[in-house]
């Protein structure tokens, strides 16, 4: 699917008729609404929680639910959030100290309450995929940052065991979530990632992961236990971490399962998590 979160150069009627006479109108129609709903539930991104501080003002770009920016808050930070769609925002804007809908694609849409900011982290958690041009989010971010700010950054590893077993046997198919989700137009590697943050203006300091190994049968578990979720927004998107074996899983096997997949990160990744300091603004051409 063509997705057209982020498109800010294009004239998105024009791309959405082109799109319709190849797909086709039934198809397209289905998309546009996919794309109109948050099709997540609420979890608490570990990978990036381990990497928070404390005593920090940070941006969230695309900070969904607001789930990560509340556990932040927990640490003693301040956190400001943005995102493209309003269904998150409502919830995000009770538990962050700011948030607003923007497209962060376009700088004139970034919020003045965001813009008179500077911040010591900003971070981008599962949003980089999302877009066409993730240069362009990260160019947009400089300006908003302090002198030496941390960014901090996750993606879904394409090179995970699976793909790599997958398109071994010619399979390619998208789910609703997860690493293969059908609205992620980039796919990122541990090398890829770290190259875009580079060239950004960034120096990596640091890579870790988080375990693609229970993860891997996700989706499966998700239609199975939430049937209603299957092609659609959850109608309850807290019901993944309430769930008993959920809590069982994030207490006693997460940690193990990471263990293992930081000792083969390109392999064993379910998110790449970078943190990189800002050392020279990209200059705009």
């Amino acid at each position: 699917m063509l997705p057209i979160r982020g498109a800010a150069q294009r004239d998105d009627n024009a791309v959405l008729g082109v799109e319709k006479a190849v797909f086709g109108r039934q198809y397209m129609e289905k998309m546009e609404k996919l794309n109109s709903e948050y099709l997540y539930f609420e979890e608490i991104h570990h990978g990036i929680i381990n990497e928070v501080g404390t005593g920090l003002k940070i941006l969230d770009v695309g900070c969904g639910y607001g789930q990560n920016g509340e556990e932040m808050i927990k640490r003693g930070n301040t956190v400001f959030g943005v995102d493209i769609l309003p269904v998150a925002i409502d919830k995000a804007r009770t538990r962050l100290t700011y948030a607003a809908v923007a497209d962060f694609s376009r700088p004139e849409n970034i919020p003045e309450e965001i813009k008179r900011e500077k911040f010591d982290l900003v971070v981008f958690s599962d949003i980089l995929e999302h877009v066409y041009d993730p240069m362009c989010l990260i160019r947009n971010a400089i300006p908003l940052m302090k002198e030496n700010a941390i960014l901090l950054v996750s993606v879904p590893n394409i090179a995970n065991w699976l793909n790599r077993l997958k398109l071994f046997f010619g399979h390619w198919e998208y789910t609703v979530s997860g690493v293969m989700d059908r609205t992620h137009i980039r796919f990122f590697t541990l090398k890829s990632v770290k190259q875009l943050i580079q060239a950004a203006g960034f120096d990596v300091i640091n890579v870790s992961a988080t375990p693609y190994f229970l993860r891997a049968f996700g989706v499966q578990v998700r239609n199975l236990l939430f049937p209603d979720s299957r092609d659609c927004q959850p109608s309850a998107p807290e019901a993944l971490a309430n769930f008993p074996c959920y809590k069982f899983y994030q207490k006693y096997i997460y940690k193990p399962e990471a263990a293992i997949a930081n000792l083969w990160k390109s392999m064993f990744a379910y998110q790449l998590v970078i943190t990189a300091r800002l050392v020279k603004p990209l200059p705009r051409q």
